[in-house]
């Protein structure tokens, strides 16, 4: 007869073989949303992707795939989080506000989401077509991701505003709007059969309209920034005169 370990018998605690089999678990889920993103970018924009395929393509019975998610709802739920998740971590990677100028900064993010949505236009479409996991039914994933990325802006304008002993409520709804008008005039160029405009210029236009609603937001509070001075220098400068 086997004698657990103290730590077995701790409420919550997960031993050796639970630790494994969850990890071997999460690689499952791993495969199985890497499988089901290849396939969508194989096939026609909408196009149905059937679990057996997306198994076959894993590596793995169908029965795996219905043992790892809860059915096909929930699924395609998670391919939906796991892609704004990438796209999310490549945002989170270019407002880094600690290298780069605030035009850099605009610029540089402006291009990844452009880059992200322009390369990959059927996963953009998908997407678009339902809520991530955990999400509300009615809000679809890229509008999640809207939401998260100027929930983070906001906390960088706040922390900003501390520094320099600026009120920065007023600039609360900036983000939000910044965010929006990108990802709106990016969904209609990448859309467009037969865009006019280059995806170089698209970003250059985008990224100087951002500065244009963020330089007027930040007069309308006493704050004037260099868009080309690196902005760690630009908000030292601020914190000295305030």
């Amino acid at each position: 007869m086997s004698v657990a370990s103290p730590q077995s018998r701790i409420p919550g605690a997960v031993n050796g073989y639970e630790a494994r089999w969850q990890q071997h678990n999460t690689e499952r889920q791993r495969l199985i949303l890497q499988a089901a993103v290849e396939l969508l970018e194989e096939k026609p924009a909408g196009a149905e992707v059937p679990v057996v395929q997306i198994a076959t393509r894993a590596g793995v019975a169908k029965s795996v795939v219905y043992r790892q998610f809860s059915g096909r709802e929930d699924l395609d739920r998670r391919i939906r989080s796991y892609l704004i998740d990438d796209l999310g971590a490549v945002l989170d990677a270019q407002l880094d506000v600690s290298t780069g100028s605030v035009r850099e900064i605009i610029t540089r993010t402006v291009r990844a989401v452009a880059d992200w949505m322009g390369d990959h236009p059927n996963l953009t479409a998908f997407a678009r077509s339902g809520p991530p996991a955990g999400g509300p039914d009615g809000i679809d994933a890229i509008s999640s991701l809207k939401t998260r990325i100027s929930a983070r802006s906001r906390e960088l304008i706040e922390v900003i505003g501390r520094i320099v002993g600026v009120d920065s409520a007023a600039l609360e709804p900036v983000p939000f709007a910044v965010v929006t008008m990108v990802e709106g005039v990016l969904a209609a160029w990448v859309a467009d059969p037969r865009p006019v405009r280059t995806r170089a210029e698209v970003v250059t236009d985008l990224a100087d309209y951002a500065w244009f609603v963020l330089d007027g937001a930040a007069r309308a509070v006493g704050m004037v920034v260099d868009p080309d001075r690196e902005l760690a220098e630009v908000i030292a400068g601020l914190s000295l005169t305030q």
